[in-house]
């Protein structure tokens, strides 16, 4: 502080890199120190929104796996901006993070982060991306099985008698746009007379469900479906709010099935849903990351979602 002239907090941030680099470490009550290692058992873990009900769960099950394992976590939020993401990923390059766990935002779109993860897999990063696979050579991947569910979602609808339905999701993210898709494709193969296609490019928290949620249900008579299959429970919510508002009953009168068996209050008591794996997607992530670093070829890992049927899902008049 003296020689340069410095503050006390200019120091401390000037320290933070050689730090996560393991140049020195930083030791309680004693002070810091040349480092004696190289490796600096770091692994960063970037999820687009860390105050939605999917990545704690993710992060928990990640950082227990690398707890037991003597490896430290940086977690980054991305908060649903590219920018930001890219930012982050820059910065943790720079400071000699070697192994990155990475929920891509934007990754339906040309917006994403897609070429930077080639460009740092290239150089010798190890990637694992989570929910979102771009087939990218040399990155490794953990997703569910999003056609499978948007499928599956359709046969229960079909065989409680519905012909006429809808799918909510949000068209910039890859696994809404695979579930969407996957739903879409069986209806039509089952069958249905009518099924709207309703997608959203914000993110679900800003409410925008909500508008496309009051165009479905306000439309008159038989043009209005019956049952709706949202991409996530947080869109199912929003839903089951508006059909409230307008005095329509979850199942009587709308059914509904939602992804991800989200922890969202009484509406969870009766939603038929999708179990997520939140805490095997985020170990099985940590699993295939630190066999990487130990020079194991990438893997790609396919998680089946398991069906949870509940009350929201009647038969059709």
């Amino acid at each position: 502080m003296v020689k340069f002239s410095a503050s006390r907090e200019t120091v401390r941030k000037a320290l933070e890199r050689p730090v996560l680099k393991s140049l020195i470490v930083r030791r309680p009550g004693l002070g810091t120190f040349v480092s004696s290692g190289t490796d600096n058992h770091l692994v960063g873990i970037l999820v687009q929104q860390i105050t939605s009900y999917i990545f704690p769960y993710v992060v928990l099950g990640a950082e227990e796996y690398l707890f037991r394992n003597e490896y430290k976590m940086l977690l980054g939020n991305s908060s649903e901006d590219p920018v930001k993401e890219r930012q982050i990923l820059t910065e943790w390059m720079e400071s000699g993070v070697k192994g990155f766990i990475i929920d891509p935002v934007y990754s339906a779109t040309k917006r994403s982060s897609k070429d930077l993860v080639k460009s740092l897999a290239n150089t010798g990063v190890k990637i694992v991306l989570v929910h979102s696979d771009w087939d990218l050579d040399q990155v490794s991947s953990v997703v569910l099985d999003d056609a499978y569910g948007g499928e599956q979602a359709a046969e229960v609808l079909f065989k409680h008698g519905h012909r006429n339905a809808a799918v909510m999701y949000k068209s910039t993210h890859l696994p809404g746009v695979i579930r969407a898709r996957g739903f879409l494709d069986r209806c039509k193969q089952l069958g249905f007379d009518k099924v709207y296609e309703k997608a959203f490019n914000v993110s679900e928290f800003t409410g925008a469900p909500m508008q496309i949620a009051h165009e479905l249900l306000a439309l008159p008579g038989k043009l209005r479906p019956t049952s709706v299959f949202c991409y996530n429970d947080a869109t199912a919510l929003q839903l089951h709010l508006v059909a409230k508002r307008l005095s329509l009953r979850i199942p009587d009168d709308l059914s509904v099935v939602g992804f991800d068996d989200g922890p969202i209050g009484d509406f969870r008591d009766i939603l038929t849903t999708f179990a997520h794996p939140k805490e095997d997607v985020g170990r099985k992530a940590v699993e295939i990351l630190l066999d990487m670093l130990d020079g194991a070829k990438p893997q790609k890992l396919i998680l089946k979602p398991e069906l949870i049927e509940r009350s929201s899902v009647a038969q059709a008049e």
